[in-house]
């Protein structure tokens, strides 16, 4: 008797056997086909089994061709045996996919273990939803808005979604924990958490929309646990460098020959500005006597800073150097306009091989930076306008224009380091 297609017997039973393009087969561990038991030594049972198989190994391959992640492996086969259970033609079609699906969740718990097999139970067998499986779909409702808050919806997600697996997951208390440790462990400030719960939030309730879940209450700021204290947060907050540390940072940068990293270390070590204001100051915003921020996170921030003596060989060289307008190389492509996201990462590695911790960050040279102003007895609102902070008073900072260029060069003139730092041209 002729077999169907898809169809072979091997000793006394029959088996599902699919070919695999070649041009798929490293998705799929390089096998060079599907191969699975219809458990039956029936033809005529054999035959109804094999459609349901052969059906989602096809579509497997048609995500493959584009949208397959190798994260989502375990994830994929799960659906897809909901998928058959699901849109099976006629009851014995779906007693034969449960069977299926059941030998499928034996084999999964020897390979990957009982909680991934249990989970596996749940989603194909019990309704309960994926949200990973859900985010694709999700991300298509958001795309209205602009790419930056696009980004950061995505990231908040998906760090739910390596949290909670599925909705089984979620409860009262898990969601406490899991913003807790937000706090905690990420060391997010609440106005972070706050405007992460409402991303979260647009995504729990396009689930809830979904699946008729009612999971959108336990995603509030009330399930916050407030547990910082004055200490914890000192501790976590960014500590500054010394001033031999910054010089040390400069020469591996230079040691690395990563010049463009080198003079933005020099740059924020004699101006105490911030990277960004850094990475947005154009040739014509630098003069004999200072640099203007015209760019800046606050509104203090726009000002002028004069040039520290140590840093005007440097300075003149970035203008006669610059290709594109800016005194620092850098690229807003895929940074939403920040020009100084590669450096600020090429930074990060490079204190982390030094041995600082999470602790010390580019921003830390701006603290060194105050450190030695405060330490040189230099007025603090003399220190605010040099690195722009809002003034400590309300008189000061509501009405008096400023310390002068000349007092904020003679107070910058205290800020000195040694090493590469001592003449960074």
């Amino acid at each position: 008797m002729t077999l169907p297609k898809y169809l072979q017997k091997r000793r006394q039973g029959f088996y599902a056997v699919l070919e695999i393009p070649k041009a798929l087969r490293q998705i799929f561990d390089n096998k060079a086909r599907f191969i699975q038991s219809l458990e039956t030594r029936e033809q005529r049972v054999a035959e109804k089994r094999l459609p349901i198989v052969i059906a989602r190994w096809k579509d497997q391959l048609e995500q493959a061709k584009g949208t397959y992640d190798p994260a989502k492996g375990i994830l994929w086969e799960v659906m897809e045996w909901r998928k058959a259970i699901e849109t099976a033609p006629d009851d014995t079609s779906k007693e034969m996919a449960e069977s299926l699906a059941y030998d499928w969740v034996e084999k999964l718990a020897d390979k990957e273990g009982v909680p991934a097999a249990q989970e596996a139970v749940g989603v194909i067998f019990h309704n309960v939803q994926p949200l990973t499986a859900n985010f694709d779909d999700w991300t298509e409702t958001i795309k209205h808005l602009n790419p930056k808050t696009q980004a950061l919806q995505k990231n908040a997600v998906k760090d739910l979604c390596e949290n909670f697996k599925t909705t089984a997951d979620i409860d009262k208390n898990s969601v406490k924990n899991y913003l807790s440790m937000l706090r905690t462990e990420k060391d997010l400030s609440d106005k972070t958490i706050s405007l992460r719960l409402t991303f979260i939030r647009s995504f729990i309730s396009y689930m809830d929309d979904k699946y008729g879940t009612t999971l959108l209450p336990l995603f509030t700021v009330k399930n916050l646990a407030r547990t910082s204290t004055a200490k914890t947060v000192k501790q976590r907050a960014w500590i500054p460098f010394a001033a031999e540390e910054v010089s040390r940072l400069h020469q591996a940068a230079l040691d690395k020959k990563d010049q463009p990293l080198a003079d933005l270390i020099a740059c924020a070590a004699y101006t105490g500005c911030r990277i960004e204001e850094l990475g947005q100051v154009k040739t014509e915003h630098v003069s004999e006597q200072g640099l203007r921020i015209v760019d800046s996170k606050t509104a203090a921030g726009i000002r002028e800073v004069p040039l520290h003596p140590a840093l005007k060989p440097l300075m003149d060289r970035l203008r006669a150097s610059s290709k594109d307008g800016f005194i620092i190389p850098g690229t807003d492509e895929g940074s939403f306009g920040k020009r100084s996201a590669a450096l600020g990462k090429r930074f990060g590695h490079l204190k982390t091989k030094m041995g600082f911790g999470e602790q010390h960050v580019f921003h830390s040279i701006r603290k060194t930076v105050v450190s030695q102003l405060e330490q040189a007895g230099v007025n603090e609102n003399t220190t605010a306008d040099i690195v722009g902070h809002d003034k400590p008073r309300i008189t000061y900072g509501l009405y008096s224009s400023g310390a002068s260029l000349k007092q904020k060069a003679e107070a910058l003139s205290q800020v000195t380091y040694g090493g590469s730092l001592g003449n960074p041209a």
